[in-house]
């Protein structure tokens, strides 16, 4: 663990030296010849490896006088203050002790260094904070990443960060700040939202479901409430007579409901009731939450990268950094979760069969074969024991269903489609085609056991097999017509980021909220708010 010297007891040293006389003028550079005991050092937490390398590498090639050099640490100061709007909190990077430190610079014209190590390690850890997200610096476990994509470790990386931009502090967090579109433009709400939330939204009493038409107090209210946050002009909210549920305050509904991901109605039920009388304070951490998950999403994007966004239930396919297909998606129930997860793709298996994971049979289809003694016979299901050898129906006890598995051939009804899209990861995940088509027409796509139904994933899969020098997405379509169950691999491995987050911004400004379908936000809020805790105590 590194420890530094506390400014106060650096000063209380030298004012003892002058108090005792040891040398009336002693130049005040010779401070930092001054030792002092452990117990007298500020102790911070330990950082991830490549965090503590930076640090070495950082304090080696940086001169003595580094953080004494003219408007150095004060630019440092300011960039500190800067990471408000990023969501991110100055006094976890030691603000206030380097306040105090930039005013005994102004007073006695030197950074002892004690001081000197702790702005460096303040300076380090914003940038790999601002840079990759405060929690993955920490080593928390935020994603799963394959051992196929290399070593991660970013000491290399934040340690030129830091010293290309040695002229100017706030160069470095310039070049640390992600610039994906996604996190500027929550960036930017953000911090339009701390100026100009109110402390709170009018809100709607609970009650049936209100429509088109209806007249009641509610409706006043419901109008009232949507004004507050610009879906209504104001002079629609304060009429002296109890207005109708119109048009006007239909349409405005529907685009609160398209802005929160809810099924756009027009009618008032329980799910955008509850989305509408969240606070405003909430909805503030909410996006803070999620410009901590930007910030990991921005150290994980690729020029070339499928991305699958799981909170709004959507594949992106970037090429070059471009867009080139995007579609819907099905993703895991809020007990079955999709997990985040960072690999590459490196093939696909055609019309595929499906073994049938042990726990979906226990807890889906198990249920269903007892109510049902054709239902294996109609999904074209076979049983197998352990040995690989095929059994009859009789030859199991379904109330004691062991030693078993079941594998649903390959077909129009098979559970997995046309084609499979695989990637190494422990879960047991993939992306594939499916026959449940008409689910993707709902808004809420939480329907799957983890893996992730693609929209028209034979186009998606043509789009991964395109290569000037490929003709493997030929071979893919001879097999289709065949009916063989075959795997194909890619001519080039293709990165797949699965990623979850619940609120995002246009480049105007408008803020999207997505349901938290896996109750993730507040428990990340609590995680990032205990490193906040640890880190303060640490300096006390």
């Amino acid at each position: 663990m590194y420890k530094f010297y506390t400014k106060h007891h650096c000063r209380r040293v030298g004012l003892q030296t002058a108090i005792l006389g040891i040398a009336l003028l002693l130049p005040l550079c010779a401070l930092a010849n001054f030792r002092v005991m452990p117990d007298d050092c500020v102790t911070l937490p330990d950082g991830p490896k490549a965090h503590l390398q930076a640090m070495s590498e950082f304090q080696q090639a940086v001169p003595a006088d580094y953080w004494a050099r003219p408007g150095r640490l004060l630019s440092l100061i300011e960039q500190l203050e800067s990471l408000r709007a990023d969501g991110l909190e100055p006094a976890n990077y030691y603000l206030d002790t380097l306040i105090q430190m930039q005013e005994f610079l102004h007073t006695w014209g030197v950074v002892l260094p004690c001081d000197a190590e702790l702005a460096s390690f303040s300076f380090l850890s914003a940038l790999s904070d601002l840079q990759g997200g405060r929690a993955t610096s920490l080593d928390q476990d935020t994603i799963w990443y394959s051992p196929l994509l290399g070593n991660r470790l970013r000491a290399e990386a934040l340690t030129t960060l830091a010293l290309n931009q040695a002229s100017t502090p706030a160069e470095a967090f310039a070049l640390a700040r992600p610039t994906l579109p996604l996190y500027v433009n929550l960036r930017t709400a953000y911090q339009q939202a701390l100026a100009h939330f109110p402390a709170r939204w009018p809100q709607v009493p609970a009650g049936a479901v209100l429509e088109l038409g209806d007249r009641s107090p509610r409706v006043d209210a419901l109008r009232e409430r949507l004004a507050a946050e610009d879906y209504l002009p104001e002079g629609n909210a304060s009429a002296e007579q109890p207005q109708p549920f119109d048009e006007t305050l239909q349409g405005a509904l529907k685009q609160f409901q398209r802005r929160h991901y809810l099924e756009p109605d027009g009618k008032l039920g329980p799910q955008t009731l509850a989305q509408l009388n969240i606070s405003p304070s909430r909805r503030l951490r909410q996006i803070k939450t999620n410009l901590e998950r930007l910030r990991w999403l921005a150290a994980d994007m690729e020029p070339n990268l499928l991305l699958v966004d799981i909170a709004a239930a959507r594949i992106q396919y970037y090429r070059a950094g471009d867009i080139i297909w995007s579609g819907r998606a099905q993703v895991g129930q809020p007990l079955r979760e999709t997990p985040r997860l960072k690999s590459l793709i490196t093939h696909v298996t055609v019309n595929p069969t499906w073994t049938i994971p042990t726990s979906i049979f226990l807890q889906d289809q198990l249920p269903r074969i007892q109510r049902n003694p054709s239902y294996l016979a109609q999904r074209n299901i076979r049983i197998f024991n352990r040995q690989g050898e095929e059994l009859g129906e009789a030859d199991v006890d379904w109330n004691d269903p062991r030693g078993i598995l079941l594998r649903q051939d390959a077909g129009p009804g098979n559970a997995l489609g046309k084609v499979v899209i695989r990637f190494s990861n422990p879960f047991a995940v993939y992306l594939h085609d499916t026959p449940s088509s008409g689910l993707f027409d709902t808004s809420n796509r939480f329907y799957s056991s983890g893996c992730v139904r693609v929209e028209n994933a034979l186009d998606l899969t043509a789009k991964l097999f395109e290569h000037e020098h490929s003709n493997r997405w030929q071979e893919v379509q001879a097999l289709r017509a065949s009916g063989e169950t075959r795997n194909v691999h890619l001519p080039r491995s293709v990165p797949v980021l699965l990623a979850y987050w619940t609120a995002e911004a246009d480049d105007q400004g408008k803020l999207y909220f997505r349901p938290d379908t896996y109750q993730t936000d507040d428990r990340l809020l609590a995680e990032l708010s205990q490193v906040s805790a640890t880190t303060s105590h640490a300096i006390q």
